[in-house]
C-alpha cells in the first residue's frame, strides 16, 4: 500500500473514532424526562359530584315545594279521594287522622264511641287541598244513626195545625201590645215599650205529645244590646230564646216541678242582627227511653239532645199562655225582645231530618256533617271530587 493510501485509510480510521467517541458522550447525558400529566383520584371526583348534587337540590327542592303548592291550589287535573271511617265492635274509631274523624258538638275530637251516638256527633272531613266548588257524597251505616247536613224539609208546603202569618197583620186570636208596621211587614215588637203578644186560652195546649215549632223573625241591633233570654215564643215550660251570642230551645221542668231542664244552643255573632231568620225546634218524647229534642236554624243543624224518658210537666207553666216577646223566667228579670216576627206555626209531629247518604255542590273547604240518633255506628264513606 503506497503512502497515500496508507494516509487516507489512517485519517478515515481517526474520523471513525472521532464519531464514535461523539455518539459515546451523548449517549452518556440523561434525556429529558416529560413532566407526568396529573390525574385527579377518586376523591377527587366524588367532591365534584358532590357538590353539583347539591346544587341541584338547591333548585329542585324550591321548585318541588311551588309546583305542589301549585297543584294543591289549582288542582289542574282534577282532584277525587275517597275516605272510610269505621267504629268496631268495642267502638274504637279508625283510622286515626287529621282528614277525617268525630267530634263532640262542642268539638273535642273522639277516638272512640264505646256507648254508641248517643244524641249527636260531628263527622269532620278536611282534605288538605284548597277546594273551589267541589261536590262530595257521603254516606252512613248503622243502627238508628243518620246524616243531617241541611234541612231539606219543605216547610212551607207541609200541614200545619197552627200556622199564624204575622207579616200580613196580627191575627185576631191574639191580644198584646205588639203593632204591625206596614214598612217592615212584619209584626212589631219594641223592647222599650215592653211589647209582647199571647193566644188566651192556651195554657193547656202545646204541651202534651211530640211537636215541632217553627218561626220565623228579624232581630234589631237594638236586640243585639238587650241582653240574654229574650224570648222569640214559648209556653213557659218550653220557650225559644234569643241571647246576645246564641238562639236556645229549652224544655222543662221535666216530669215534675222539681225534674230537670233541657237545652240547645245555637252561637250567634253581631252579623246576625238585622237580618231574617228561620227556627225549627223538635221536642220528641219517648216511653222507651230515645226522647230527644232538636234545633235548627237557617236549616243548620244547631243539635240533638237526648231526653231519654223525660216529657214535659204540664204544670210548670203556671196557666201562662202560648206567647211572644218576653218571658216571666228569671222571676220576672228576663229582657224584652225587639225586632220583627213573620210567622209561627205549630204541629203536634216531631218532625224529622234523618238521611243514610247525600250529596253536596259547591264545597270549597273543610265540613263538618253532624251524625244524629241514639244507636250503632259503623262505617261513614266519603267522596270527594273536583
Amino acid at each position: 500500500m503506497d503512502d497515500n493510501s496508507r494516509r487516507r485509510q489512517e485519517d478515515w480510521e481517526r474520523s471513525l473514532a472521532a464519531w464514535k467517541s461523539k455518539q459515546n458522550k451523548e449517549s452518556s447525558v440523561p434525556h429529558h424526562q416529560p413532566k407526568p400529566v396529573s390525574t385527579p383520584s377518586q376523591d377527587q371526583y366524588s367532591s365534584k359530584a358532590f357538590n353539583k348534587f347539591l346544587i341541584f337540590l338547591a333548585f329542585a327542592i324550591p321548585l318541588a315545594l311551588l309546583g305542589y303548592a301549585l297543584y294543591i291550589n289549582y288542582l289542574p287535573f282534577g282532584y277525587e279521594k275517597s275516605y272510610e271511617l269505621t267504629v268496631d265492635e268495642n267502638g274504637v274509631i279508625s283510622p286515626l287522622s287529621n282528614e277525617i274523624y268525630l267530634t263532640t258538638p262542642q268539638g273535642r275530637k273522639l277516638l272512640s264511641l264505646p256507648e254508641g251516638v248517643q244524641g249527636q256527633v260531628n263527622l269532620v272531613i278536611d282534605p288538605k287541598v284548597v277546594l273551589k266548588n267541589s261536590t262530595i257524597n257521603v254516606s252512613i251505616e248503622g243502627d238508628n244513626v243518620y246524616l243531617a247536613p241541611l234541612l231539606s224539609l219543605d216547610l212551607d208546603s207541609m200541614e200545619w195545625d197552627h200556622n199564624w202569618d204575622f207579616s200580613q197583620n196580627i191575627p185576631e186570636e191574639f191580644e198584646g201590645t205588639a203593632e204591625y208596621n206596614e214598612e217592615e211587614a212584619c209584626t212589631h215588637f219594641n223592647a222599650y215599650n215592653e211589647q209582647t203578644l199571647n193566644l188566651p186560652n192556651s195554657e193547656d195546649m202545646f204541651e202534651s205529645g211530640p211537636m215541632s215549632i217553627y218561626v220565623k223573625w228579624k232581630p234589631s241591633y237594638v236586640s243585639q244590646k238587650l241582653g240574654n233570654n229574650q224570648q222569640l215564643a214559648g209556653h213557659f215550660n218550653w220557650e225559644i230564646w234569643q241571647n246576645e251570642k246564641s238562639v236556645q230551645f229549652r224544655v222543662g221542668r221535666m216530669n215534675d216541678a222539681n225534674g230537670s231542664m233541657h237545652s240547645i244552643s245555637y252561637p250567634i255573632d253581631l252579623e246576625f242582627f238585622g237580618k231574617e231568620h228561620e227556627a225549627l225546634a223538635v221536642y220528641s218524647p219517648s216511653e222507651d227511653g230515645n226522647g230527644y229534642i232538636e234545633l235548627w236554624i237557617d236549616k243548620n243543624l244547631a243539635g240533638r239532645a237526648l231526653i231519654g224518658s223525660d216529657v214535659i210537666y204540664p204544670d210548670y207553666n203556671f196557666n201562662i199562655s202560648l206567647n211572644f216577646g218576653w218571658s216571666s223566667h228569671n222571676n220576672g228579670n228576663n229582657p224584652y225582645y225587639d225586632g220583627c216576627l213573620y210567622e209561627v206555626k205549630v204541629t203536634d209531629i216531631a218532625l224529622k231530618e234523618e238521611r243514610n247518604q247525600f250529596e253536596i255542590n259547591g264545597i270549597n273547604g273543610k265540613m263538618v256533617i253532624p251524625v244524629i240518633g241514639n244507636g250503632n255506628l259503623k262505617v261513614l264513606k266519603a267522596i270527594i271530587s273536583q
